[in-house]
């Protein structure tokens, strides 16, 4: 049996910094990863470029949720987007910022993140176990755990801190073991659903509109209700819709669908005009063009691409006939679309796509002050295996930051 004082249980973004602050603390401390290296997950994000924080993050935090949305307050105050540019910097990766505030390593390379913090353990001899999944622990004086390496079969320690991740990307690592554990510790989850993800709808026009992308703002309803609206880059794909507001609403829409309620996706192709403008450029355009076809006037108002299908939608069945032939009905409705294009969500395209886990380990039972377990001593949580997730954007990587960060000087002071 391999003894250490503290065993962290996860290399990822929240456990590798947990490790590291509790050995600077003088702690005899080892990570347990389940895969063969460190920090797989960190290498996809920010498109391969690590968006690593972001420097809009302050109190109130409105960029982050959990069931309790109190309960990561502390933990963001206590290790803030400025303590994470300092501890990066002080391990030799400067940061930049670019667009929106967020925060990237000046190399633009995710692996230059996970580089530094490997050479990080070495610098410190941070015993690291790769290969080693675990499949069960123990407490009674001490932890045991078990994994699945014959080698390195069990383990024990005085303090344990679980930083296995979510459900989402589980190609990385993260398969949901970390609940697993959790439950086998005596702690409850709250429902692990996929988030910031794309999300799939029911449309017969799908295939055809697959490739397309423009700008537009997007919003998402519940049962009739506006919950969260979002500007950016849309993305039509055979099973739905993507794009980064697409993202950033997901999490909304994974929630409702859960609990059955009928979810929409609303986007409005002019979002910087009225309506009455829309109106009036449409009638007088298709006014002064009667002798065109239908599909015709729409060129280089809308994606050419995007034209037959709209129109179908609309209900003209005779794309090409003359403007002069259309029963203006159809240019109302025609209008209303390019503002309200309404779309009903049927899911998400899943954990395997999804960036983040919502849900998981319920905060009702873990300390804010300490991120210590409330029902076992000597037990604590950090990163995505808690029920706290962000927005896109470096929100998440910051949580990993901040919770790793609180949860190994708390596991090493006490």
């Amino acid at each position: 049996m391999i003894h250490h004082d503290l065993i962290v249980v996860g290399g990822g973004a929240s456990g590798l910094i947990a490790a590291i602050m509790a050995k600077d603390l003088g702690k005899d401390v080892a990570i347990i990863e389940a895969t063969d290296r460190i920090g797989k997950k960190i290498l996809t994000t920010g498109n391969g470029r690590c968006n690593i924080s972001n420097n809009n993050i302050c109190s109130p935090f409105v960029n982050f949720h959990s069931e309790n949305n109190n309960f990561f307050t502390k933990t963001l105050n206590k290790f803030t987007v400025e303590d994470t540019k300092n501890l990066f910097l002080s391990l030799g990766l400067p940061i930049v910022e670019l667009e929106n505030g967020k925060m990237f390593p000046k190399s633009l390379q995710a692996s230059s993140v996970v580089d530094i913090l490997r050479m990080c353990l070495d610098d410190k001899n941070i015993p690291l176990y790769t290969n080693c999944k675990v499949t069960d622990i123990k407490k009674s004086k001490k932890f045991i755990i078990n994994t699945n390496n014959e080698e390195f079969k069990e383990f024990s320690s005085k303090k344990l801190i679980l930083s296995c991740g979510g459900k989402s990307a589980p190609k990385t690592g993260s398969d949901g073991s970390g609940f697993k554990l959790s439950k086998i510790l005596g702690h409850n989850i709250v429902e692990p659903l996929p988030g910031i993800v794309q999300l799939k709808l029911d449309y017969p026009y799908l295939k055809a509109l697959s490739g397309i992308k423009f700008d537009g703002e997007v919003s998402v309803l519940v049962d009739g209700n506006i919950i969260r609206t979002e500007k950016g880059e849309v993305l039509f794909t055979d099973y739905g819709i993507s794009g980064p507001p697409i993202l950033q609403l997901s999490s909304y829409a994974s929630k409702a669908l859960y609990k059955n309620k009928d979810v929409r996706i609303s986007i409005d192709m002019f979002p910087n005009e009225t309506k009455e403008e829309i109106e009036n450029f449409i009638y007088s355009h298709f006014s002064i063009f009667n002798y065109r076809e239908i599909s015709s006037c729409l060129i280089g108002v809308i994606n050419k691409k995007m034209i037959s299908t709209l129109l179908k939608d609309v209900g003209i069945k005779d794309i090409h006939s003359c403007c002069s032939e259309l029963d203006w009905k159809y240019l109302s409705i025609l209008i209303s679309r390019l503002k309200i294009w309404e779309f009903k969500c049927t899911g998400t395209n899943g954990f395997s796509n999804a960036q983040v886990t919502l849900g998981g380990v319920n905060t009702k039972e873990i300390d804010d002050n300490t991120l210590e377990s409330k029902i076992v001593k000597d037990l604590y949580f950090c990163g995505e295996v808690i029920d706290v997730h962000g927005d896109c954007g470096g929100f998440n990587l910051q949580w990993a930051w901040s919770s790793g960060c609180l949860a190994g000087n708390s596991a090493a002071e006490k």
